[in-house]
């Protein structure tokens, strides 16, 4: 007898399929722009300073923050009315696409790394893996928990602010950009990435502090319960539109 899966299970590997095969696209796309400028920059034809000194992982470690908050901002719209109106609760949607999320965050540390390892024996690059891999003192696994984490923080921002719109509108909706810009400037300031600017203009501290990766995973970890808690407040109580 075929073994009926849960409503869990359904949503979170429905949903990571789904979001996956939209991956693998935005994936073999950043691919694809990588290899033109290779070729572009070997031809001499001028590319965008700094780009053709990177290598693959580390345009889509960057790129990657705003392909998960598209999807996050997707996964509100699309699929909660979608499971709901299918018998799925919105506490089992939750807990689903959470859980989808979660995979979709280990799955790209994986497929990215594998990618890179196959570029890497096609075209060895002198200067690849230089300036984000000194970031993290050359530890592979720091640079791989650290795209993780943050690649799951842009999909529950995409996610809430998705979800704010969702249920209160344009007007009300745009307060959810600003509280998701909060979260996330204060996450890209315990990275000390492209964000952490943000502060300088708000609070007394500079780019220039340092704050040790534990405190780094601690405060995401601290942004991840958050934003989980105010989108389960959010979608608890939300009108499905059809």
């Amino acid at each position: 007898m075929k073994k009926t899966l849960s409503p869990v299970t359904k949503v979170s590997t429905e949903m990571f399929i789904h979001q996956g095969s939209w991956a693998l696209g935005f994936l073999s796309i950043v691919l694809l722009i990588f290899i033109g400028v290779g070729i572009g920059n070997s031809m001499g034809v001028n590319v965008r300073a700094g780009m053709a000194d990177e290598d693959f992982f580390s345009i889509v470690y960057r790129s990657t923050k705003g392909f998960m908050l598209v999807i996050g901002i997707i996964s509100a719209y699309g699929f909660l009315s979608y499971y709901v109106r299918h018998g799925i609760t919105r506490r089992d949607f939750f807990t689903g696409s959470a859980l989808a999320a979660v995979y979709l965050s280990l799955a790209f540390p994986v497929a990215v790394t594998l990618i890179q390892w196959i570029v890497s024996m096609v075209a060895p690059q002198n200067a690849g893996s230089t300036l984000l891999l000194q970031k993290f003192d050359n530890n592979w696994l720091l640079i791989l928990v650290s795209y993780g984490v943050q690649i799951f923080i842009y999909y529950l921002m995409g996610w809430m602010i998705g979800s704010g719109f969702y249920r209160f509108g344009w007007i009300r909706g745009l307060g959810w950009i600003a509280v998701a810009l909060v979260l996330i400037g204060f996450m890209d300031a315990l990275w000390q990435f492209e964000l952490a600017s943000i502060w300088e203009q708000w609070l007394p501290v500079t780019t220039d502090f340092s704050v040790s990766r534990p405190v780094s995973l601690a405060g995401s970890v601290i942004v991840i319960l958050i934003a989980l808690i105010l989108i389960r407040l959010i979608t608890r109580r939300v009108t499905i539109k059809m």
